[in-house]
């Protein structure tokens, strides 16, 4: 027998897909229940009381019929807990939250581990507060494009060569898995990388969200960063992360 209740959860809205007759697909992430999708009706008419609760990376309650052992819910109502207005308003941020939102929706199936989808809620969460904040978006991106492969098993290593274990490295090679010594590179035909890129490449992978001002001190643009962590999400999770190609293209122009 399927159990049936009203329920209400806090959640991220990681993405929305039209559906008929003016509705929406919700995907939301939230700590209680991890993903779930919320089949909104009639949400996009200009008089449906959710219509402004729904936009995609705000942080609302909504409201639900639960039921066992599914993960698409009828919601009921939504109220929005935080618009994080910056992340509709500032190029960099909008930007720069679908990437992350892209790869979690990827990485996450909709009955994951639950300590897994709580630890990507509160990643997300993170992303979503320092945007708001006006931290810079290439760091916070690095960061936590940095935690999601840690979280995945398929980190860089960035304490020695991950061939022969040498601590003089030279090089990264996104299909070796990190640091390779000069021997090594030259082997696999790996170019060679100037020791501050190296450096900036170790401190990104060996910091967490909360070292975000700290880093915006000491390193310039952390493009270049960014572009090898989602080469690792491509090569070793096999995701595409598509939206990155546009954040690359305004981090290039600014």
């Amino acid at each position: 027998m399927v159990t049936l209740m009203n329920d209400s959860a806090l959640g991220l809205i990681l993405k929305e897909q039209d559906y008929k007759d003016n509705s929406v697909i919700l995907t939301v992430l939230s700590e209680q229940y991890g993903k779930i999708s919320l089949l909104a009706q009639g949400a996009r008419k200009m008089t449906s009381k959710n219509r402004g609760s729904i936009l995609p990376y705000t942080k609302g309650e909504f409201f639900f019929d639960y039921k066992e052992n599914r993960t698409m819910f009828r919601m009921k109502s939504a109220r929005t807990v935080n618009l994080y207005r910056r992340l509709h308003e500032n190029l960099n941020a909008s930007l720069t939250v679908p990437v992350l939102a892209e790869v979690i929706d990827a990485a996450l199936l909709e009955d994951a581990d639950p300590q897994l989808s709580r630890y990507c809620y509160q990643l997300f969460e993170q992303v979503c507060e320092l945007l708001d904040q006006g931290r810079r978006a290439d760091i916070v991106l690095a960061i936590a494009l940095s935690d999601l492969l840690k979280l995945l098993g398929i980190a860089p290593d960035v304490d020695d060569c991950v061939l022969c274990g040498s601590t003089s490295v030279a090089a990264i090679s996104v299909r070796e898995g990190g640091f390779l010594c000069a021997p090594c590179a030259a082997l696999h035909s790996v170019p060679l990388r100037e020791p501050e890129k190296l450096r900036a490449f170790r401190l990104i992978n060996k910091a967490s969200l909360e070292h975000t001002e700290m880093l915006e001190e000491i390193l310039g643009s952390a493009l270049d960063e960014c572009r090898i962590l989602v080469e690792f999400l491509r090569t070793h999770a096999g995701l595409p992360v598509r939206s990155f190609a546009l954040f690359q293209r305004m981090a290039e122009e600014s």
